[in-house]
C-alpha cells in the first residue's frame, strides 16, 4: 500500500482526533534501506502553525549562534508535508526546511507521548510554563546538544566528521527525543535539576536515553533494519535465533553501530555501551557505577534488557515447537508493541516518584505502582515481573518493602486523615486546597513543622489502560526546605561530611507526591522528609562531588553533562569527532 493510501486510511480511522502525520528520519541519515534513507511518520497534534514551524507549545527558531546566521523558515503551505516520498539522503541533509520539520515533528510527538501516558498536559520547567519551548536546529558549531531552562530552549549542534562532512544532531531521531525528554522531565520534576545523589544526577541522562531508544524502536522501519542480520536468504527468521543474546549481540548491536556513527559522545546510541553491561547484583553498589554518567547507563542497561525480555515474551505465544521459522513482520510488530507499551510505563512512573532526592529503588517502585494502578491483570506478558526481576539482577530492589510485588503501599492511616474544610473539586486543581489538606494532616503525614512547605503543583489525570479501563487521579507535589548550620546536623540525626566548617549553611530539601483517587481519598504519599536517613547519603555524595553549594549554576547543566560524557571517551587520533 502506498504511503499516500495509508495516510488516507489513517485519516479515516482518526478523523475524530485532530492529529497530523509528518515525515521524519526514522533514525539518522546513516540508516538506509534499498530505497535510500529510512523515513517514518510521527503523529503530532494538528493546530494552526506559523512560520518556524511555530505552534502553541513549540517554536523553531533557526538561528546559528556560531555563524551569526538566521535561516529563513518555510512560509508557504506550512501545514503541508512535502517530504512524504523523499528518500534522497543528500536532499534531506541539505534542506534546512526539512531540518526544521524534523526537530519540530519529533519534539511534538515526544510531548504528545508524555501527555498520553500521563493523562494530562505537561508544563515546561521555566518560569512561564505557557510559553513555547524554543528549538534551534543549528544552534552552534559543536558536537553537542542540550536543554536550557533559562533560555527556554533546545539547542542542536553540527560538526564535521573525519571526512569533513557536516553532521547535524537535529537529524538524529534519538538525540531530539533525548533533549525533549530533559525539558519534559524538568517540567514534571524541577528539583531533579538540583544537586542530589548520584542516582538523581544519573537519572536525568539515563531516563532520557531510555525514552529516546524506546521511541526509536516503536518505528517498524527501524526494527526491520535491526533484524536484518537474523533474516535468512529465504526471508524468514529461524526461531532458535530468537534469544536475548541474539537480539542484543546481533540485531540491536548492529543497529547501535549505525546509530550516529560519527556522533560518539553526543547523547545518542547509549545502547552500544549499555548492552555490554551484564547482570550482576554487585553493580548498583560497586565503584564501577558510582559516577553519574555510569549510573545513568546502568539504568539504560536494565530497561533495555527488560525491553528485549518482554519482546521475547510476546513472541512466545506465536512460537509453535513444530515450526522452525517465523515471519520477520511478526517479530517486527511485536518488537514495536513491546517498545510502545514499555515506553508508556516508563513515562507514567514519573507521577509516582518523590519530588526531590529520588533514587533508583524509588523508580522501581514507581514503575510497578504505575502499571498496577492502570493494568491490575499482568498475566498475559508479565511486564511487571520482568521489570522487578531485571532490576534485582543488577542489585536494585524496590524502595517499598511492604509488598511482594514491590509497589508503593497506601498510607497506613489513610482512613483517619482529616478532610475538614477540603472541597473535592478544588482539591483536584488548586494548590491552596492541597496545602489545606497538608496543613490539617501534617502530623499524620510526618511533615516537618520547622521546614518551609509549599505545594508546587496539582494536576488531575485521566489515564486509559490496555483494556480501556479509565483511571482518574489527582497528582500533587509539595516541597520542604530547611536551612541549618553544619554543627546542627547531629541534632537532626544527619551525618556530617568531614572537614565541614561549623558555620557552613546547609540547605535540606524534602517533600512528597500525593496521589488522590477520584473521590479525593489519599492513595499514596511518596516522599522523603528533611530529616530522613537519605539526607546523610545526599550530603556525603554532594560533598564528595563539590556540589554542596546551593549557588551552583544550573543554566547549562544538561549541556555540561553531555560535554562531560564526551570528554570521558577516548578521542580519535586526530582529536576530531
Amino acid at each position: 500500500m502506498a504511503k499516500t493510501a495509508k495516510r488516507r486510511m489513517h485519516d479515516a480511522l482518526r478523523h475524530d482526533v485532530p492529529m497530523r502525520p509528518w515525515t521524519v528520519l526514522a533514525q539518522d541519515p546513516g540508516l538506509r534501506d534499498e530505497h535510500g534513507v529510512v523515513t517514518t511518520e510521527v503523529w503530532v497534534p494538528a493546530e494552526r502553525l506559523e512560520r518556524g514551524p511555530k505552534g502553541h507549545r513549540m517554536h523553531v527558531i533557526d538561528y546559528d549562534g556560531s555563524a551569526d546566521l538566521f535561516y529563513r523558515a518555510r512560509d508557504i503551505e506550512i501545514d503541508h508535508d512535502p517530504y512524504e516520498d523523499v528518500h534522497d539522503a543528500k536532499r534531506l541533509v541539505a534542506d534546512c526546511y526539512f531540518h526544521q520539520q524534523n526537530v519540530y515533528a519529533i519534539a511534538m510527538s515526544t510531548l504528545n507521548e508524555f501527555e498520553c501516558a500521563l493523562g494530562r498536559p505537561v508544563p515546561w520547567g521555566f518560569d512561564d510554563p505557557c510559553q513555547q519551548l524554543k528549538i534551534a536546529p543549528h544552534a552552534y558549531a559543536d558536537a553537542n546538544a542540550g536543554y536550557s531552562r533559562e533560555s527556554e530552549s533546545l539547542g542542536f549542534g553540527y560538526f564535521p566528521d573525519d571526512s569533513g562532512r557536516l553532521v547535524f544532531t537535529c537529524l538524529s531521531h534519538d538525540v531530539i527525543v533525548h533533549e525533549t525528554t530533559h525539558a519534559l522531565l524538568d517540567g514534571l520534576r524541577p528539583f531533579y535539576m538540583k544537586p542530589s545523589s548520584t542516582d538523581q544526577a544519573g537519572f536525568h541522562e539515563g531516563f532520557a536515553d531510555v525514552v529516546a531508544l524506546l521511541s526509536v524502536f516503536r518505528a517498524p522501519e527501524v526494527v526491520r533494519q535491526a533484524l536484518r542480520p537474523l533474516i535468512g536468504k529465504d526471508g524468514r527468521i529461524r526461531t532458535k535465533r530468537l534469544t536475548l543474546d541474539e537480539l542484543a549481540a546481533t540485531a540491536l548491536g548492529t543497529l547501535a553501530e549505525e546509530m550516529g556513527q560519527a556522533m560518539e559522545g553526543v547523547p545518542t546510541a547509549a545502547l552500544r555501551s549499555s548492552l555490554k553491561i551484564e547482570p550482576d547484583q554487585a553493580h548498583y553498589t560497586s565503584t564501577r557505577f558510582e559516577e553519574e554518567h555510569d549510573r545513568g547507563e546502568l539504568l539504560v542497561a536494565i530497561l533495555m534488557r527488560a525491553f528485549m525480555e518482554t519482546w521475547l515474551r510476546r513472541l512466545a505465544g506465536f512460537l509453535d515447537p513444530k515450526l522452525t521459522f517465523i515471519r520477520p513482520q511478526l517479530v517486527v510488530e511485536e518488537g514495536c508493541n513491546a517498545a510502545a507499551q514499555l515506553l508508556r510505563v516508563v513515562i507514567r512512573a514519573i507521577d509516582y516518584l518523590p519530588p526531590v532526592d529520588m533514587t533508583f529503588p524509588d523508580y522501581v517502585s514507581a514503575l510497578l505502582t504505575a502499571d498496577i494502578q492502570l493494568n491490575p491483570n499482568d498475566t498475559k506478558y508479565g511486564y511487571r515481573g520482568i521489570l522487578l526481576t531485571t532490576f534485582q539482577q543488577y542489585g536494585i530492589d524496590p524502595a517499598s518493602h511492604g509488598r511482594s510485588d514491590g509497589a508503593w503501599e497506601p498510607p497506613p492511616n489513610a482512613a483517619s486523615l482529616s478532610m475538614a474544610g477540603v472541597h473535592l473539586e478544588r482539591l483536584q486543581r488548586e494548590p491552596t486546597e492541597v496545602f489545606r489538606f497538608v496543613w490539617e494532616n501534617r502530623v499524620a503525614l510526618g511533615i516537618d513543622a520547622d521546614a518551609f512547605t509549599r505545594v508546587t503543583s496539582v494536576h488531575p489525570a485521566i489515564r486509559v489502560g490496555n483494556d480501556w479501563a479509565i483511571l482518574r487521579e489527582t497528582v500533587a507535589q509539595y516541597v520542604q526546605t530547611l536551612r541549618v548550620r553544619a554543627d546542627e546536623l547531629s541534632r537532626l540525626d544527619i551525618d556530617r561530611p568531614p572537614d565541614l566548617d561549623d558555620d557552613r549553611e546547609i540547605v535540606l530539601h524534602g517533600g512528597g507526591t500525593l496521589i488522590f483517587d477520584e473521590f479525593g481519598r489519599l492513595k499514596f504519599h511518596i516522599g522523603t522528609g528533611v530529616r530522613s536517613s537519605k539526607q546523610s547519603e545526599r550530603l556525603r555524595s554532594l560533598w564528595a562531588r563539590g556540589q554542596l553549594s546551593e549557588a551552583l549554576d544550573t543554566s547549562s547543566l544538561i549541556s555540561r553533562m553531555h560535554r562531560d560524557r564526551v570528554l570521558r571517551l577516548a578521542p580519535s587520533p586526530s582529536g576530531v569527532w
